[in-house]
C-alpha cells in the first residue's frame, strides 16, 4: 500500500493543472454522487430534480473527451481513430436521451412515456458505441478476431440464457397485451446491454494483443459492463414496477460514462507504451493464465445451463423445448469455435515452418547488414573531412544495400531570411550509365521529405529506378536525405530499417565534419574582415616558403598598411573604421587569384602572398588595388561624401630579397616603411636598390649575419638555434601584442644575439660534455664581446639590449650583470624564455634535446626565478595555441646552456 501511495504522489506530481483538476472533478462528481445516494437530502421532488441532471454530466464529459481524442489524439490507424467519433457518437446519443427524461420529468413535471423521445437516445447509444469498440479492435488478424469474437459469444451466451429465462420471456409475458412495436422496444433494451456485454468482453480479451491500447480498452469495456448491469437493473425493478428515479442503479450509467471519458481522455493525456513481457512473472503462472481463458466459456455454458435446467426442472419435472434449443445454439457455437481454433492451430504449423525455414537466411541477411552498418560507421567517423565523409558515406551505402547507386541531398543556406532548400550534392554510381543524364536531372528535382519513402523514377530511355530515401538526422534535425537506388528492384523493409540508420550516422558525421571545419576556419580567420590570421598566415607562410624553396620557384610577398586608419578610428568610431576594414578585404579577396593567400596582418596591415609571382607582377597587383580603393573609397549610409582609402605596399621577393622568410618579412618591414614616405605608395627592392642595400648591409647586418654563419661553422647548432630563438621571441611579441616596429628588431635581435660566441674557442664551443667552472666563465663573455661587435655596427643600436642581456636571470644569478626583476631590459628579457626553450629543445653533441611539452614544463617551473613571469606565460600561452600543451610529470631538471 506504501508503495502505492507513492506511486500515485508521483504520478500527481508530474501531472499539469488541467489533469489535476479534471481529475479533482471526477473524485468530487463521484462522491457527491454517492452522498446523495446515501442521505437523499430534500424533497422527492428536488432529489429527482438533482438526480435527473446530475445524470446528464457524466455522457457529456465522456463524449467533450471522446471527441477531443478523435481530433488531437495520435492513432496507429484511420480505423482507430474513426472509432473514437462513434464512440463519441454514442455517448452524446445517451446525452440527449437522459436530457429529454429530465426536461419531462423534472422540467414539465410529466411522467416519462414510454416509448418516446428519450427511448430514441437510449437506444441509439448502443450502435455507435459497439461499432467504435469493433473497429479499435479491427487491426487484428481476422482468425484471431473470429476466434475471439466465438468466444465471447459463448461467454455471454451463458449470460443471455439466464437473462432470458429469468427476465426477458417474463418482460414479454407480462407485456402480452402492449402493441407489437412496444414490445420490440422493451425487448432492445436487455438485447444491446447482451451486445454491450459481449463487446466489452471482446475488448477486454483482445486488449492484451494491443498493449498500447490496453488501458484504454480496459476503460471502455469496464464502463459497458456498469451501463448493461444498470439497463438490466433498471428492466428488472421495471418489471417488479419498483423504480424509481434515483436509485442505487442509476450509479451505473453514470460511472460507466465516466470509464468511457476516461478512457480517451487518458490516451491523451498519458499515452502508454507497448508492454514487453515480464520475465520475472513465473512460466507456472501464465500457463494457468492461458488455461483459464480456454476453459472459462466451457464453465460459464455449464454453469448457465445447469442453473437454467435445474429451475425448469423444479417447476413441472420436465424441460421446456426452449431450453433445449437454447443449449443446442450454445453447442453449436462451441462446435464452430473448437474447428476455428483448429484451423488456427494448423495455420500457426504452417507458419513455424515457413519460419524455420527462412530463419537461417534471415539471420545471414541481417548479420551482413549490421557488419555493413559497422563498417560504414567506422570508415565515416576516421576523418573530419567533409569531402572524405562524402565519399565513405556512399561507397559503404552501396555495399551495405547491394545498390546499384546511391546519391545525397544537402540542405543549402541561401542567406538570413532565406529558408534553406536542398541540392544534389553527390550521386555515385550512377553517371555514365547508358548516357542517360535524365535520372541525374530527376533527382535533382526531388523535394526532401522527412521520412522513409520509396519511389519509381522512370528516365528517357524508359529505365526503371526504384529508389529508397532516408532522412539524414543529426540530433533530431534533418540536414538532408540519403537514397538508393536498384534498376528494376525492390526494398524489403528491413532495408528501409539499415537504410533509416544509415541516415542517422551519416548525419552525425557529416555534421560533425562541417563543425570541425567551420571552428578550423574560425581559428584560421580574423573575426571582423574574414582574412586568414597572423598566426594562421605565418603557418601557412612557412609551408608554403618551404614548398617554394625546394622546388626552386618564386615567391613574392606584400605588406599592406591602411594609412592614416588612426584618423577614421578617431573621426568616425570604431564601428566605421571595422567597416573600412571590411572594404579593403572585399577589395583584397576580389582581386587576388585563388592561389593567393590574403591575411589581416596586423591592426591596420594586410599580408598578401603570391606564389611563383616576381616583384614585377606584386607591383601590377599592388597597383590595381591601390587604384580602386582611391577612386571607389568609403562612404557612411547617412553621408553623400566618398573618403579615399589610401594603402601603401612593402614588397619582397624569393629568392633574391632574402633567403629565409624572416628575411622577407624584414625587407617587405623596411619598403613598406619607405612606402608610407613616398609618393607612389608602392615600394620594390629593383636591381639598383638591391645593389644599395647590398652595400649597405655590409657594413651592418650582412656583416654581422656573415658573423653568425662563421659561428655555425664553428658550431653547427648555431644557426638553427638563432632562427629557432626568432620564431619564438615572435611567438611571446604576437602574444603580447607588440608592434611591428619591435618584432622587426626582434628578428634582427634574434639572429644575432650569440654573435659573440665568434670569440669563444673551439675547444670549449664544441665540448661534447659539461663545462668547467673556468671554461663556463670563458663562455659567459659571449654577451659582452656581442654587445661590443654589434655596437660597433651603425644602426643596430636597438638590438644591443637583446644581445646583452639575454642570460640575465629574474632573480638575479644570471650573466653578465646579475640585473633582476625589471631592471633587466625588456628586450632581454623576452629572448631569455626564446633562448632557454630552444636551447633546452635542439639537439647538442653531448644529449637529445627535450621533448616540446618537457622544455614547456621547465619554463613553467622556473617561473619568477628564472623568467620574467609576463613573458613565460604569454610563451606557455602562445604554445598553447600552437597545440604544445601535454602536461608532464617529474620532468627531468635542466638548466639552459
Amino acid at each position: 500500500m506504501g508503495r502505492g501511495f507513492k506511486r500515485f504522489k508521483a504520478f500527481w506530481r508530474n501531472c499539469n493543472w488541467v489533469q489535476k483538476t479534471t481529475l479533482a472533478m471526477s473524485f468530487s462528481y463521484v462522491a457527491i454522487f454517492i452522498a446523495m445516494l446515501v442521505l437523499r437530502p430534500g424533497s422527492e421532488l428536488f432529489y429527482k430534480g438533482f438526480q435527473n441532471t446530475y445524470q446528464i454530466i457524466a455522457p457529456l464529459w465522456a463524449t467533450i473527451c471522446c471527441f477531443v481524442y478523435w481530433a488531437k489524439g495520435k492513432h496507429e490507424t484511420k480505423s482507430q481513430r474513426a472509432a473514437w467519433f462513434f464512440i463519441g457518437l454514442g455517448c452524446l446519443s445517451f446525452t440527449g436521451g437522459q436530457t429529454t427524461w429530465t426536461v419531462i420529468e423534472s422540467v414539465l413535471g410529466e411522467e416519462v412515456p414510454f416509448p418516446g423521445l428519450a427511448d430514441v437516445g437510449y437506444l441509439g447509444s448502443y450502435p455507435f458505441l459497439l461499432m467504435g469498440v469493433c473497429m479499435l479492435l479491427y487491426s487484428q488478424h481476422i482468425a484471431s478476431r473470429a476466434r475471439l469474437f466465438l468466444d465471447s459469444a459463448i461467454t455471454v451466451a451463458s449470460l443471455a440464457i439466464m437473462v432470458w429465462y429469468f427476465l426477458i420471456e417474463k418482460m414479454w409475458i407480462a407485456a402480452k397485451a402492449d402493441p407489437f412495436l412496444d414490445k420490440i422496444i422493451s425487448a432492445s433494451y436487455p438485447i444491446g446491454d447482451f451486445l454491450a456485454i459481449f463487446i466489452a468482453t471482446v475488448a477486454l480479451k483482445g486488449c492484451s494483443r494491443q498493449s498500447s491500447l490496453r488501458r484504454s480498452i480496459g476503460f471502455i469495456g469496464a464502463g459497458l459492463v456498469m451501463i448493461s448491469l444498470a439497463d438490466g437493473n433498471f428492466q428488472y425493478m421495471n418489471l417488479v414496477e419498483s423504480y424509481q428515479t434515483g436509485s442505487w442503479a442509476d450509479w451505473g450509467w453514470s460511472f460507466g460514462f465516466m470509464m468511457i471519458g476516461f478512457s480517451s481522455i487518458s490516451a491523451l493525456w498519458w499515452p502508454k507504451q507497448a508492454a514487453v513481457d515480464k520475465t520475472q512473472v513465473s512460466k507456472r503462472l501464465r500457463n494457468a493464465g492461458s488455461m483459464l481463458r480456454v476453459v472459462s466459456p466451457y464453465l460459464c455454458v455449464v454453469a448457465a445451463l445447469g442453473i437454467v435446467i435445474l429451475d425448469d426442472f423444479a417447476k413441472d419435472r420436465a424441460i421446456s423445448s426452449s431450453v433445449y434449443i437454447e443449449a443446442i445454439v450454445v453447442f453449436f457455437l462451441i462446435l464452430i469455435r473448437q474447428m476455428l481454433m483448429l484451423a488456427e492451430n494448423v495455420s500457426l504449423s504452417r507458419q513455424m515452418a515457413s519460419m524455420n525455414e527462412n530463419l537461417e537466411s534471415v539471420v545471414e541477411q541481417r548479420t551482413g547488414q549490421l557488419v555493413a552498418l559497422q563498417q560504414l560507421t567506422k570508415a565515416v567517423n576516421n576523418t573530419l573531412n567533409f569531402t572524405e565523409v562524402l565519399i565513405e558515406s556512399t561507397r559503404h551505402s552501396r555495399i551495405a544495400l547491394n545498390a546499384s547507386g546511391v546519391a545525397l541531398w544537402l540542405l543549402k543556406d541561401n542567406g538570413p531570411g532565406i529558408p534553406s532548400s536542398p541540392y544534389l550534392r553527390t550521386i555515385d554510381g550512377i553517371n555514365g550509365i547508358d548516357g542517360d543524364e535524365s535520372l541525374t536531372k530527376a533527382l535533382d528535382e526531388m523535394p526532401l521529405k522527412t521520412g522513409v519513402e520509396s519511389i519509381l523514377v522512370r528516365t528517357e530511355f524508359s529505365d526503371v529506378w526504384n529508389c529508397l530515401r532516408a532522412p539524414l538526422t543529426w540530433q533530431n534535425r534533418q540536414i538532408g536525405m540519403i537514397g538508393v537506388l536498384r534498376q528494376n528492384g525492390t526494398f524489403a523493409q528491413g532495408d528501409e530499417q539499415l537504410l533509416e540508420s544509415i541516415g542517422i550516422e551519416i548525419g552525425t558525421a557529416l555534421e560533425h565534419a562541417r563543425q570541425h571545419a567551420d571552428a578550423l576556419a574560425a581559428a584560421d580567420h580574423d573575426s571582423v574582415t574574414n582574412l586568414l590570421n597572423h598566426r594562421a598566415v605565418h603557418q601557412r607562410f612557412d609551408r608554403m616558403f618551404t614548398e617554394t624553396r625546394d622546388a626552386e620557384k618564386t615567391l613574392a610577398i606584400m605588406i599592406v598598411d591602411l594609412n592614416n586608419f588612426k584618423l577614421f578610428n578617431d573621426t568616425y568610431g570604431h564601428v566605421t573604421g571595422d567597416q573600412v576594414l571590411k572594404k579593403v578585404a572585399k577589395v583584397l579577396n576580389e582581386e587576388c587569384d585563388a592561389n593567393m593567400l590574403t591575411a589581416r596582418y596586423g591592426g591596420d596591415e594586410f599580408m598578401v602572398i603570391l606564389p611563383e609571382a616576381s616583384a614585377e607582377k606584386a607591383h601590377m597587383l599592388a597597383t590595381k588595388i591601390r587604384g580602386r580603393l582611391q577612386n571607389e573609397g568609403f562612404s557612411r549610409p547617412s553621408e553623400d561624401r566618398t573618403v579615399p582609402i589610401s594603402l601603401s605596399f612593402g614588397i619582397a621577393c624569393y629568392p633574391n630579397d632574402g633567403q629565409s622568410r624572416h628575411e622577407l618579412l624584414t625587407i617587405a618591414d623596411s619598403n613598406l616603411y619607405q612606402a608610407k614616405n613616398s609618393d607612389e605608395g608602392i615600394v620594390f627592392t629593383s636591381e639598383s636598390q638591391r645593389a644599395n642595400r647590398e652595400l649597405r648591409a655590409e657594413a651592418s647586418f650582412e656583416v654581422l649575419d656573415a658573423l653568425v654563419t662563421a659561428v655555425d661553422n664553428k658550431d653547427r647548432y648555431t644557426r638553427k638555434h638563432s632562427e629557432d630563438v626568432t620564431e619564438y621571441a615572435l611567438w611571446i611579441a604576437d602574444e603580447l601584442g607588440l608592434s611591428e616596429e619591435t618584432m622587426r628588431t626582434l628578428r634582427i635581435g634574434g639572429l644575432l644575439h650569440d654573435v659573440g660566441k665568434i670569440g669563444v674557442p673551439d675547444e670549449i664551443l664544441r665540448k661534447p660534455g659539461r663545462l668547467t667552472p673556468e671554461e663556463f666563465e670563458v663562455m659567459k663573455r659571449h654577451p659582452r664581446l656581442g654587445e661590443l661587435i654589434v655596437g660597433g655596427i651603425p644602426g643596430m643600436e636597438s638590438i644591443l639590449d637583446a644581445v646583452r642581456s639575454h642570460h640575465e636571470r629574474w632573480d638575479g644569478h644570471g650573466y653578465p650583470d646579475q640585473l633582476s626583476g625589471e631592471q633587466i631590459p625588456f628586450m632581454g628579457r623576452l629572448l631569455a624564455v626564446a633562448d632557454a626553450y630552444s636551447a633546452m629543445t635542439t639537439d647538442r653533441p653531448y644529449r637529445k634535446g627535450m621533448e616540446f611539452a618537457a622544455a614547456l614544463e621547465e619554463i613553467r617551473v622556473n617561473i619568477g626565478t628564472q623568467f620574467d613571469p609576463q613573458m613565460a606565460h604569454a610563451f606557455m600561452a602562445a604554445c598553447e595555441r600552437r597545440g604544445i600543451v601535454v602536461p608532464v610529470e617529474e620532468a627531468p631538471v635542466r638548466k639552459a646552456a
